[in-house]
């Protein structure tokens, strides 16, 4: 997964937190909404933002019910600290199904093996005390960030979405940064969004409503004509009929049983049809007449003065959630029919994915196009929930007027023509869909996926965790870092007459030749020691390579390339190696590299795990005028960069002047499982006139020393004492050396990095 702190702006001690305003709803029937607000807040606080929940009511509290927090919810409880099981909340282990009007049995699984693939707990928690544990958490001083502030009685009558202000009823007006519209299924905060189409958006009698009630276990088990339907702790029974359906599970550490009644909504309409509306226990048996005798027992058992019953609604999926720095969570943007249990996890991941989306520091010129984020991440799988849950509640009848079957498990296995149909051919889809999802880890994932692409970054193995930090690509730095930097280096360069016709064959393609036809050229063996790098956390290494002058590339259209050819790089240091070989083609390879110095002398000498294969010496080094550039060479990751300056050799034909304009390597990937083919082939340039501004201050050099007495000894060793580099250092002790054309030793202010690598064709 994307790291968020690879990619966002550096946060410094300016940043301010974001003044989220929280839209809740009063007890008029809308008293569900307070836990999708109290998860917003908690959610929110916890990323350092100032929150604010106006709630209309002058106090807040719940009802009696129960809720499912399915694993994909519970999990975000335990994020943030919200222990519910603490609270009297009992796992769901088991899951029945009764055919309603017979009483008989269809099924029942143990979900004990079946709950053990997810990784939080299906549980089911009393509404009441779930709200209370939310709203200590929000409220409370407990926990991360400043606590959220509660005010109560404060209705609010408007919404400004651009502005993320609302205008309470008193007339006083609220302004935030953020605006969301957590304020139910009747959501003022909606119709701000849909004014040119309030009456299409208005929630609708789905034609069932729900009679809720709640009974000591004890009673139920005391009945034996309905007990089975309670005996097994944790277990949700769905007692299923054509057009009703009665369902029961446990809560209170299996205590208490919750009970649902679902009918058509004719039985039961009234002009309150609020969530707290009361219910009529005669009507509620009059629904349940065509029930068998064991349910109907079920229903008998109901408290008259606690029964409560409410309209079911659905709406029209709306064209957006969002506008401006106002964005809807929870059943304001997406009701939810009962019937899967995740209008809660629902509007809970809705509020994770806000705070997620919205991490301390998020500049508040971002807010909209981070709402716009927060609604990519969201809108698919809540529709999807939705339309699932809509089916999973339709008869029987109906659904055979569809061209569809429910085979009671959660799957629809015959014309299937919904947006599950991917999904929804494997029993208990639905279930695995609704369970099978972390909403932080989702929506932090896209946060970073977003934040990425607003600039190039460079990619490498392993991909997985995003790119990493590296020479060209400090991240989580300052703009200025490099200036701020005190990156410096110890050049060591050997340049020496070698065979042009031995050199040549060390070119990768035939694109590559000598510009001279002579077949005495110059190459030079250079070894740098850097020191306080930056993206190492200010430490070092060491790198020698063997350059090549005086090289073209001739391009297929006939346009000639001239510079040095870089065909092999030792470093001492795992993380250069891996940068310079994946992002720029360097073509590198790892050993010991021991670097001393002695009076006028230096030595550097190459090994692998104790087998020595390259030994330099400079002697008798001598001050001299500071001259820029070493020798033609150019460094990667970190070595001096600058054209070379044309010296003729010892005795001997003159050397031709030849301008080197830059640094040639070759790109080669190999196929996987395709022996001999290459997935990437082709030759790279880095031109030394485009080097950032770090090369030309690197060509400052403040220490210079020179000498004609050096030397370069290869020992090519085998396959027993280098077992992975004898075929380099053979083919480095058979370079032929037929003078020393000058070696010098610089100190150099600053090392480059060889961003302007780029691939020639």
């Amino acid at each position: 997964m994307f790291k968020v702190q690879l990619a966002q702006k550096a946060i410094h001690s300016l940043t301010m937190a974001l003044n989220v305003l929280i839209v809740g709803a009063g007890i008029g029937g809308l008293i569900r909404s307070d836990d999708r607000m109290q998860m917003a807040a908690i959610a929110l606080r916890e990323q350092g933002h100032d929150v604010t929940l106006l709630e209309s009511s002058r106090f807040s509290n719940e009802t009696g019910a129960a809720i499912h927090m399915a694993p994909n919810a519970n999990g975000l409880l335990k994020r943030y600290g919200v222990d519910i099981e603490k609270v009297g909340a009992n796992e769901c282990s088991r899951i029945a199904q009764y055919h309603a009007e017979s009483g008989k049995a269809l099924f029942q699984v143990d979900l004990t093996m079946p709950n053990k693939q997810w990784q939080h707990k299906w549980l089911l928690v009393h509404r009441a005390h779930l709200h209370n544990a939310l709203r200590e958490r929000a409220i409370g001083k407990e926990g991360k960030g400043k606590p959220a502030t509660l005010r109560l009685a404060s209705k609010v009558a408007s919404v400004d979405p651009e502005k993320a202000e609302v205008t309470l009823e008193s007339g006083q007006k609220v302004s935030g940064d953020v605006l969301l519209g957590a304020d139910g299924v009747h959501s003022l905060c909606r119709q701000a969004l849909v004014l040119d189409n309030a009456e299409k958006y208005t929630p609708f009698d789905c034609g069932h409503s729900a009679y809720r009630f709640l009974v000591p276990k004890e009673e139920v088990m005391a009945d034996p004509v309905c007990r089975e339907f309670v005996e097994q702790e944790g277990m949700l029974c769905m007692i299923v009929g054509e057009d009703r359906r009665v369902v029961v599970y446990p809560c209170v550490e299996n205590k208490l049983m919750n009970f649902l009644m679902i009918h058509p909504s004719s039985e039961s309409r009234s002009d309150d049809a609020g969530w707290n509306q009361k219910g009529d226990k005669k009507r509620m048996l009059e629904s349940g007449a065509s029930l068998a005798p064991q349910v109907r027992a079920l229903l008998e058992k109901a408290p008259e003065e606690s029964l409560k019953v409410w309209t079911l609604l659905d709406m029209e999926v709306l064209p957006t959630w969002i506008n401006g720095s106002m964005a809807l969570l929870g059943d304001a943007a997406h009701p939810f029919l009962p019937h899967q249990a995740q209008g809660g996890g629902q509007a809970m991941e809705d509020a994770v994915s806000l705070a997620a989306i919205l991490p301390f520091g998020t500049p508040k010129e971002d807010i909209p196009e981070r709402l716009r984020l927060y609604e990519q991440c969201r809108r698919e799988r809540a529709n999807k929930i939705q339309d699932g849950t809509r089916l999973s509640g339709t008869s029987q009848k109906d659904l055979a007027k569809m061209g569809k079957k429910y085979d009671g498990q959660y799957s629809f296995l015959h014309g299937c023509d919904s947006p599950f149909t991917d999904i929804c051919v494997i029993a208990f889809a639905f279930t695995n869909y609704n369970f099978g999802h972390d909403e932080w880890d989702f929506s932090k994932n896209a946060l970073n996926k977003h934040l990425l692409s607003k600039q190039p970054y460079r990619f490498r193995q392993p991909v997985s965790f995003g790119p990493s930090p590296g020479p060209r690509q400090p991240l989580n730095a300052l703009p200025d870092v490099h200036s701020m930097a005190k990156q410096n280096q110890t050049v060591a360069s050997i340049r020496f007459k070698t065979s042009r016709t031995y050199l040549q064959n060390l070119f990768p393609s035939s694109s590559f030749s000598f510009m001279s036809a002579a077949t005495v050229v110059e190459a030079s063996i250079v070894c740098c020691s850097l020191r306080n790098m930056t993206w190492l956390g200010n430490t070092g290494y060491d790198h020698c390579g063997l350059y090549i002058h005086g090289v073209k590339y001739t391009k297929k259209d006939g346009e000639i390339l001239q510079g040095t050819f870089l065909p092999i790089l030792f470093e001492n240091l795992t993380d250069p190696i891996i940068t310079g070989r994946e992002e720029i083609a360097a073509p590198k390879w790892g050993c010991d590299i021991d670097v001393s110095t002695s009076g006028d002398s230096r030595s550097v000498r190459m090994s692998w795990r104790g087998t020595t294969f390259a030994e330099l010496e400079w002697s008798g080094l001598q001050a001299k005028p500071q001259i820029n550039g070493v020798n033609g060479t150019n460094g990667v990751n970190g070595t001096h960069a600058g054209p070379p300056p044309g010296r003729p050799g010892p005795p001997g034909p003159p050397m031709p002047k030849i301008e080197d304009n830059g640094m040639f390597m070759y790109r080669y990937v190999p196929a996987v499982g395709e022996p001999g083919k290459a997935d990437a082939e082709y030759a790279v340039f880095d031109e030394y006139e485009k080097k950032d501004p770090s090369s030309a201050a690197s060509q400052q050099d403040t220490q210079d020393q020179t000498t004609k007495s050096a030397t370069i000894k290869f020992s090519p060793g085998d396959w027993n004492s280098l077992p992975t580099i004898h075929h380099i250092a053979q083919g480095l002790a058979d370079v032929p050396i037929y003078g020393i054309v000058e070696a010098t030793v610089k100190e150099v202010p600053s090392v480059g990095d060889v961003r302007g690598a780029r691939r020639i064709e």
